[in-house]
């Protein structure tokens, strides 16, 4: 029979072994190998196997397991496995030192240089879990994150590696690698050491990946593609949460969209830090909610605080001053006060005549102007002569036409406006590119 023929092959190969009285040859190993792989082969039809076979092999194969230590030194295991590839099945082939033997082959240091990876090895799990905290949402992926860094794909399949599998993982790679059991834990602590540089790196990059996606949210934002920029913004304050700038946006872009409980909420922590900007936004959306006194209070502090330090002129600062000016402005129309209101409102046109691009909000100081001289001139109808109401009349519509040329509303409520006050056909006919996606609807651009 087949595995009779093998059992003899394999008891001659260990009988040699058991007779040296030298450590064994890799020709007599190779014999002792290649005969229990045929007996391996054998054992594929069971039905042909006595009992007497099956305890013969059993005190074979327990015979072969003592001599681990004696042909692990006089053998290349780890050569020929790359050579030959056994399955792990075949365990004869993957035969290790006994716990003395791998003693012997400890370094005195491997209790440090375990004690060292380990710790390593937590920080980059610390550092691991940031980053799938900071990329997990939003429009910017970690797989697409580490692209910026050059070979990060690497860094990446490393960090994850070892996320999911540690020490024991790295040890195994060793191993297949064919390098000596001596050296395990130097080389685990040197992998260990160049992940967490790689760690480090990574953290301290964080900053410019932040500011990245402030960029591309900037530039989404002008266009009017306000989902796909609310969602690099949020990238962005996750990454550098301290960043007004990001979270001004952010509430920009929350008013645009009509959701003014999460813009005030934007908008109050910047508000905190005695960032002007929020006292004019924060005061734009109490207008929307009709806090018409908190609005005003809101806005003056804005104009005091947009006041530059030092040798400035007062009118560095257009955008902000044109902004507080408007919304001021709207605020006392809103309160009947027409008057004041046109005074500022007059302010912010000399200030929006002055910024060279049409930005957001531009141009709706000439709106509520159009509207401050209608109810002026609905408060004296019967007080003047026909050369002034045409007068009236004329400038009037002088407003109304920059109006329809100009403006470009910012938010949902700007644009409400119009409808509020009865103004369809300028609704119909302003850009409001800033308000809904830019790109789908290529008309609109300025």
């Amino acid at each position: 029979m087949k595995l009779e023929q093998a059992l003899a092959q394999y008891t001659d190969a260990l009988t040699n072994l058991k007779l040296a009285k030298s450590e064994p040859s890799e020709i007599k190993v190779l014999q002792i190998l290649v005969a229990r792989d045929a007996i391996k082969e054998a054992l594929s039809d069971k039905t042909q196997i006595s009992l007497e076979s099956l305890a013969k092999l059993l005190e074979l194969d327990n015979f072969l397991k003592q001599q681990a230590d004696a042909i692990a030194r006089g053998a290349k295991l780890a050569e020929w496995r790359s050579t030959f590839h056994p399955s792990p099945e075949a365990w004869w082939w993957f035969l290790e030192p006994t716990s003395d033997e791998k003693v012997s082959q400890s370094h005195p240091l491997d209790p440090l240089f375990n004690g060292l990876t380990i710790a390593g090895l937590t920080a980059v799990g610390a550092y691991m879990t940031t980053f799938i905290q900071l990329f997990s949402t939003g429009g910017f992926g970690i797989a697409e994150t580490f692209g910026l860094l050059g070979q990060g794909g690497l860094l990446l399949t490393l960090i994850r590696t070892l996320q999911n599998t540690g020490q024991d993982k790295i040890k195994n790679i060793l191993k297949k690698l064919n390098i000596s059991p001596q050296f395990h834990s130097q080389a685990t602590l040197g992998i260990t050491a160049m992940l967490l540089l790689a760690s480090v790196g990574v953290y301290n990059f964080l900053p410019r990946i932040g500011e990245w996606n402030s960029q591309e949210g900037d530039k989404l934002y002008k266009k009017g593609l306000l989902v796909k920029a609310k969602a690099k913004y949020e990238q962005a304050v996750k990454i550098t949460p301290e960043n007004s700038d990001i979270l001004i946006a952010l509430g920009k872009i929350s008013e645009s969209l009509g959701y003014l409980d999460q813009a005030q909420k934007h908008y109050q922590i910047v508000l905190e830090r005695g960032d002007a900007r929020a006292f004019n936004n924060l005061g734009r959306v109490y207008i929307s909610q009709g806090k018409l006194s908190s609005a005003e209070s809101l806005l003056r502090i804005g104009l005091q605080q947009a006041l530059p330090k030092g040798p400035r002129k007062k009118d560095d600062n257009h955008q902000l001053n044109y902004e507080l000016r408007l919304n001021l402005g709207w605020v006392l129309l809103e309160q009947k006060l027409y008057d004041e209101a046109e005074k500022e409102l007059r302010k912010a046109v000399d200030l929006d005549e002055k910024i060279i691009e049409q930005q957001l909000g531009g141009g709706m100081a000439y709106c509520l102007l159009a509207e401050v001289r209608k109810k002026v001139m609905e408060g004296r109808k019967d007080k003047t002569n026909d050369k002034q109401r045409a007068d009236d009349k004329k400038n009037k519509l002088d407003w109304e036409k920059k109006c329809m040329s100009k403006a470009r509303p910012e938010t949902l409520a700007q644009y409400k406006w119009f409808i509020d006050k009865g103004k369809r056909d300028m609704a119909e006919n302003i850009n409001t590119s800033g308000v809904v996606d830019g790109e789908s609807n290529p008309s609109t651009q300025p």
